[in-house]
């Protein structure tokens, strides 16, 4: 018998086993036949879904299907009732979101490798996919042998390079810049074989290309300019791009210049520079004092609505309380100063610039709502978005904030939005704020349900934002405190973020929900994307008796939406560790 010690030395150690994915019979006998319950149980629910999958291929792919009306009302359902003689400001809105995301992909530069194998698994599965649409679908729909052959392609092609793979054939890891290049040259593929208008592929190439030199242009500028001003810079860019495209390019406002350098004009410069001074004092003052100034703030802020005032004034004047209100909590140093000065004159130029545009009337050709279509529904969904987060974050900070004032105010406001239904809210934005709002002041109505989606959704935020504040332990706030940090130092880098990151999947069920919810405008007379697929193409005499395609088709968009609103959820999650300690 041999023993294991040779001259008083251990046997060297075997080395690791190496680490391999297990193949398909493995995978399969692992975990869905690995008892006979199992087998049977897998045997009897894989039997059910073939069957159920065959009836619905069956149903899609019946020959008296009308799918074809929808490729032919395309231009319906991206911008419904917008007129078709100025359909370029919609490119060039488009394009202008082309060149953001170019810039912002060479801004936050996407690094790290991707394994080979998770892509080539998602290409198996699509090839899986076609090959049981190839078998079960029935033959007579026109493109059945071409779907057999991609699909069979496809599974095959991904068997190779996991072969390779196994034999160190081909490099295991790729750069993720690699593969958004690939899927840039793929779209651009799709859009020139697919059957699509000329009139459409055109600009689509041509806003690749914007994106494409955003890109290029972006990578320059990073290479000379530091990228925390490069980034706000952006933030900023996207942030205006949302007015912009829809305020100004799609909506081409024709200004009353007299009633802006006339009557609007004193409120104007008086309001901001005043404001300025005012918000200066405050900053400087004691709290007693700056209370005091405050309150004289806020009365007047409910006085300038009994005179003749012009509703910009108005508006400019509430705003100047609330960020006078906000001074003395986040004024405590010479820089936060800086910083409520410089905000106050950006907030107020924005809401000066809503107002001078938002009043203008538009010089689109056209008697009806212009908006309209997946065009509105995105104006809907990510204006409201946009616009309820802060307002939600602050009214959740004022709920469980120890002034008597702010609580009240906030825990009021929620809990009666919270208690009315949304369609309520739209009725009133869309039909009864003029009842409240001056003779001359006339907004557009899309604008108004835009502001009853706001409101809504900020009040639901606030609550979900609360939620998360109140899961932070008690020792984060006294250590904040141990280290003489102020209360805006505390809410800003130690208890808002972590509140933020717990309630991730809160707030994404949320965004999921609005832009659901953005199809009950219908209701109150805005053709969105949803009207456009249950009235609008319907009721065309080439597409009558097409309501069930139409809605299936409108269907499976949102819920395109919605998958990779929930997919790109996961990832954040998994990148903030949320759920982990």
């Amino acid at each position: 018998m041999t023993s294991p010690r040779v001259a008083g030395a251990l046997r060297p150690p075997e080395p690791p086993p190496e680490a391999s994915q297990p193949g398909a019979i493995v995978w399969l006998r692992k975990n869905l036949f690995f008892s006979v319950g199992s087998s049977v149980l897998t045997l009897v629910l894989g039997a059910i879904i073939l069957v159920g999958l065959r009836a619905v291929l069956g149903f899609v792919f019946a020959e008296d299907r009308l799918w074809e009306v929808i490729p032919r009302n395309a231009t319906n359902y991206a911008v419904g009732t917008y007129p078709r003689s100025e359909l370029e400001r919609v490119w060039l809105s488009l394009h202008i979101v082309f060149f953001l995301s170019g810039v912002s992909t060479a801004v936050w530069r996407p690094t790290g490798l991707t394994s080979v194998a998770r892509i080539s698994a998602g290409f198996r599965a699509l090839g899986i996919t076609l090959l049981l649409v190839g078998i079960l679908a029935p033959a007579s729909f026109g493109w059945h042998l071409l779907v057999l052959v991609a699909g069979a392609v496809l599974v095959l092609a991904t068997v190779l390079v996991d072969r390779n793979l196994a034999s160190d054939a081909v490099v295991e890891r790729i750069p993720i810049q690699a593969v958004l290049a690939g899927a840039v040259v793929a779209f651009l593929v799709l859009v020139w074989v697919l059957p699509i208008d000329a009139s459409t592929k055109v600009p689509l190439t041509v806003g690749v290309a914007v994106g494409v030199v955003g890109h290029l242009l972006g990578r320059v500028i990073s290479a000379r300019v530091p990228s925390g001003m490069l980034r706000a810079v952006m933030v900023g860019a996207w942030l205006i791009s949302l007015p912009v495209i829809y305020l100004h390019v799609q909506r081409r406002p024709q200004v009353d210049w007299d009633t802006v350098t006339g009557p609007w004009l004193p409120w104007i410069a008086g309001v901001i520079v005043g404001g300025a001074l005012v918000i200066w004092v405050v900053s400087r003052s004691d709290r007693e004092r700056a209370g005091v100034i405050n309150a004289l703030l806020v009365v007047a802020a409910a006085a300038v609505w009994a005179i003749d005032a012009p509703m910009l004034g108005r508006a400019l004047v509430f705003l100047l309380a609330v960020v006078s209100l906000a001074t003395p909590t986040f004024g405590s140093s010479d820089a936060s100063r800086r910083k409520i000065l410089w905000a106050w004159f950006g907030l107020a130029l924005f809401a000066t610039y809503l107002f001078v545009v938002g009043d203008a009337g538009t010089g689109l050709d056209t008697r009806n709502e212009y908006y309209g279509g997946m065009n509105l529904t995105l104006m809907l969904a990510v204006g409201s978005l946009l616009l309820s987060f802060p307002m939600g974050v602050t009214l959740a900070l004022g709920r469980t904030s120890t002034m008597p004032i702010f609580r009240l105010l906030s825990t009021g406001y929620i809990e009666l939005v919270r208690g009315v239904p949304l369609i309520t809210l739209l009725f009133i934005a869309r039909f009864g704020i003029f009842n409240f709002l001056p003779p001359a002041f006339d907004p557009d109505p899309n604008v108004l349900v835009l502001g009853g989606f706001t409101l809504f959704s900020a009040a639901y935020l606030a609550e979900n934002v609360r939620g998360g504040l109140q899961s932070i332990p008690r020792g984060q706030y006294e250590a904040a405190k141990a280290l003489g940090m102020t209360t805006a130092q505390m809410t800003m880098l130690i208890t808002l973020p972590q509140a933020l990151r717990a309630v991730i999947p809160a707030i994404v069920g949320q965004v999921i929900a609005l832009f659901k919810d953005t199809s009950l405008v219908a209701i109150v007379g805005l053709a969105e994307f949803f009207r456009v697929a249950r009235d609008v193409v319907p009721n065309q005499p080439t597409s009558l008796g097409s309501i069930l395609e139409n809605l299936i088709f409108a269907a499976a968009v949102y819920w395109v939406f919605t998958y990779n609103f929930s997919r790109a959820s996961q990832r954040l999650e998994r990148k903030l560790g949320v759920g982990t300690r």
